[in-house]
């Protein structure tokens, strides 16, 4: 059976940076966050939301159809993987990638996530989280009741509202 990683809980990201330094300390043997392979953006500083940046794991990837050169094959599960012998880093697959999620590394080769899982295993909050698909890519129904909502009250929920109790000093 094949996984795929899924931003699960978006709300709950600190843009603590740990997922995206986990990865490229796996794949690149460093913690530059230019060579991670997901990507954790701010809109406008430390009041405003996280958005995730991560691979889509399309059915029939854009990406892959736009490569000229066949670096991109069809992974199972969705998404692609990278042949980086191939590639010469001409930028078509991030110019056909819906959501962003594909760069270049300082080698001008493509930067693509593998859905390999580490990013969530270093998660502190639980908003990234590998699920299992089918190997065409359709997600695997292991339950049919409704999906409980881990969800705060408000994007602007504080700590307190998340996990409940008290805050520091609080009520001493």
């Amino acid at each position: 059976m094949a996984k795929r990683l899924k931003v699960a809980n978006p709300a709950r990201c600190i843009g603590c940076y740990s997922c995206m330094m986990a990865c490229a300390r796996t794949w690149y043997d460093t913690i530059s966050l230019k060579n991670s392979r997901i990507d954790i953006q701010t809109r406008g500083g430390i009041e405003t939301p996280y958005s995730q940046i991560v691979c889509h794991a399309c059915i029939d990837p854009p990406c892959m159809r736009a490569c000229p050169l066949s670096a991109l094959t069809k992974r199972k599960g969705g998404g692609v993987n990278l042949n980086k012998e191939i590639c010469d880093g001409c930028g078509n697959c991030i110019e056909a990638c819906l959501v962003g999620a594909i760069h270049l590394d300082a080698e001008k080769k493509a930067v693509i996530c593998k859905h390999c899982g580490v990013c969530s295993k270093f998660c502190p909050h639980d908003v990234l989280e590998m699920i299992e698909v089918e190997d065409s890519g359709e997600v695997k129904l292991t339950d049919t009741g409704p999906a409980l909502d881990t969800s705060p009250v408000s994007p602007t929920a504080s700590h307190k509202d998340l996990y409940g109790g008290k805050e520091p000093g609080e009520g001493k």
